[in-house]
């Protein structure tokens, strides 16, 4: 295989991942931008529905062809050296995990895997009760309890966190 296009499969790989998250940085802050100070929170016009998602989809596309692209350049001026670099390949393999795992520990972190935090559960156990809303106390308050409140503001009950028998 020609090292053109194994450098292009080498910046390719990652530039994938991390053309996701800069298209998704792109599109969070343009969506603030335009609510913040265009359209605040009046009816935003139809439109701004097909551009945005379109925008979201030219910025990953240009991120990630540029990657590819930068590797193709790179493999090509290094052709005349047969030997692959392993420093290269290990590099690849780096700027690959390091976005996952950022993912998976964001994921972790707010308990999409893993286990739930106390304030999840709460509130779980108390949308299966009927309850509008929960709350939980403070971590530092002793016993970590989980309130239950109805639709008048009140709290209705209040359970140790740990009787919860939701799955974690």
């Amino acid at each position: 295989m020609k090292k053109r296009y194994l450098y292009s499969i080498l910046f390719g790989i990652p530039g994938f991942l991390v053309s996701g998250l800069i298209s998704l940085a792109f599109f969070g802050a343009a969506a603030g931008v335009l609510w913040i100070f265009v359209f605040g929170d009046d009816p935003w016009p139809p439109i701004i529905e097909v551009i945005l998602p379109v925008l979201l989809a030219f910025v990953f596309l240009s991120v990630w062809l540029a990657a590819v692209a930068t590797g193709f350049v790179i493999g090509k001026h290094l052709e005349s050296n047969p030997i692959v670099n392993k420093k290269h390949i290990l590099v690849s393999l780096f700027a690959t995990l390091i976005p996952l795992l950022f993912i998976v520990l964001y994921m972790v972190s707010v308990g999409n895997i893993g286990e739930k935090p106390d304030s999840v559960r709460c509130s779980d156990y108390c949308s299966q009760k009927g309850y509008s809303a929960s709350v939980v106390s403070p971590q530092n308050a002793g016993e970590v309890t989980c309130g239950c409140i109805d639709n008048s503001g009140q709290e209705k009950i209040k359970v140790p966190i740990d009787t919860i028998n939701l799955p974690r």
